[in-house]
């Protein structure tokens, strides 16, 4: 990823955060920014230490926390008193469920992450299998997600990926031919695309998985997009498939919900 690369995706996250477009990467020696009029203390600024790079956003009308951070610099978004208690916590303890809990304090809901984020910069040739027998149809991808695990599955369908690339395993022929891994993409705050792969567990490792993500991610960034991948940190194995398609891990994301009181 060069830099150019690194500030479209800086961009894209502070959009999604409700930031100005410049402000996910504090000034060098400036506090950080607290935005709109928070009820924080005026000579309230942030401990020494990790926060130090840390922008605070301040939303006391925010039904969920979140904690990003992107290229060594975070982002916290939620009501003031989280973020007073989030001060000096350091962004390795954030970015844990028990960590983001402790500030969130009672009010605690559904925790979404930790997600581990990842970018690929340019175009690949290693497609894998050669001359692929391919489908762009939904309706085939939702016949991979068919035979998947629920988990797999379910987070396949929630990325909500409008651009499919179906592989299909036509070792039998291509009258016999079956849908076996799909890839697909959404556009992402006009920048991005978020990026999912699935394989059935019956042609895991056989490089199917491989060349529908390869595929898809080509596709994505044909049409000026960067690929974003997210990954579960405890999921080892997708993480090692995003490495291998040439992904770099860049950041991480959590939220939790804030319900609401009564």
């Amino acid at each position: 990823m060069n830099s150019h690369q690194i500030d479209i995706v800086r961009l894209a996250w502070a959009r999604d955060l409700g930031l100005p477009d410049s402000n996910f990467r504090p000034a060098s020696g400036l506090p950080a920014d607290f935005r709109p009029a928070s009820g924080l203390p005026a000579d309230y600024r942030p401990a020494s230490g990790l926060t130090a790079d840390r922008t605070l956003l301040v939303d006391d009308t925010a039904r969920r926390v979140r904690f990003v951070v992107l290229d060594g610099h975070a982002v916290l978004v939620g009501p003031s008193d989280v973020l007073e208690r989030a001060d000096g916590v350091p962004a390795d303890v954030l970015v844990t469920r028990d960590g983001l809990a402790d500030v969130v304090g009672p009010r605690r809901g559904r925790c979404s992450g930790p997600v581990v984020l990842a970018y690929l910069d340019d175009v690949r040739t290693d497609v894998g299998a050669q001359n692929p027998l391919l489908s762009h149809s939904r309706r085939d991808a939702e016949r991979v997600l068919s035979t998947t695990p629920p988990d797999d599955a379910v987070a396949a369908r929630a990325a909500d990926a409008t651009t499919w690339v179906t592989v299909f395993d036509d070792s039998a022929g291509e009258a016999d031919a079956v849908p076996v891994s799909a890839a697909g993409y959404v556009e992402w705050q006009g920048f991005l695309a978020d990026t999912v792969a699935v394989t059935v567990p019956s042609h895991r490792r056989r490089g199917y998985g491989k060349t529908s993500a390869r595929l898809a991610t080509n596709d994505a960034i044909d049409s000026g997009l960067i690929p974003q991948l997210r990954v579960a940190m405890d999921d080892a194995g997708a993480r090692l498939f995003g490495r291998s398609l040439g992904f770099t891990e860049l950041g991480v994301a959590i939220a939790m919900d804030l319900p609401a009181p009564g």
